[in-house]
């Protein structure tokens, strides 16, 4: 019985012995890997590294923000053209779902958004709101492709390229938006004359 006891607990130390060993071995692992990876930088990599603690002890940001810049008429163009494109993605994404899922269809919304009777005014900024976005991604695109080409890209034209972009899009979603009232009027003296 006592030999039995005795190889118990030989193998309990053991285990416990062999724990310890494995983590110590990790840790130790741990530790020379992070020697390596400080031992392997290249000359270029140091001096970057010493470039950025120094810039952060005299309390500059590490990476370029957007608070050291000047903001340039080019960013609104731009991420106004990015806000567009996601909203619109994301108006055909939830139209498109609600849709097929809800018992209704496009024509049902539309006669029950009529139904509402909401003053001109009020529709008439709905129907500007989708009109912009699809007006201005569509110009900008093409803007963008021109870029692509290499045309158009010192900066007097690409100001001059961003004004008449936006004043595009301004003037068409308003036009199309009056042609859209004007056939709404028309619509209403064509169902009173055929009554």
């Amino acid at each position: 019985m006592k030999t039995g006891k005795k190889k118990f607990e030989t193998m309990v130390l053991l285990l416990g012995a062999s724990r310890i060993a494995s983590r110590q071995i990790v840790s130790r692992s741990l530790c020379t890997s992070v020697r390596r990876t400080e031992e392997l930088k290249t000359p270029i990599q140091k001096l970057g590294w010493e470039y950025l603690m120094k810039q952060k002890s005299l309390g500059r940001p590490i990476s370029p923000h957007l608070q050291i810049y000047a903001p340039q008429w080019t960013w609104y163009v731009s991420g106004l053209h990015r806000i567009t494109g996601c909203v619109m993605g994301g108006a055909l994404l939830v139209g498109g779902v609600g849709f097929a899922v809800l018992p209704l269809d496009f024509t049902t919304f539309i006669d029950f958004i009529r139904g509402l009777n909401l003053p001109t005014a009020v529709t008439a900024l709905f129907k500007w709101i989708i009109a912009f976005p699809i007006i201005f991604h569509s110009v900008n695109g093409v803007r963008f492709l021109g870029f692509d080409l290499a045309k158009g890209t010192d900066l007097a034209t690409v100001y001059k390229g961003a004004y008449f972009v936006i004043g595009f899009s301004v003037l068409l979603a308003t036009l199309v938006v009056i042609r859209a009232q004007c056939n709404k009027g028309c619509d209403k003296k064509k169902k009173i004359a055929s009554a």
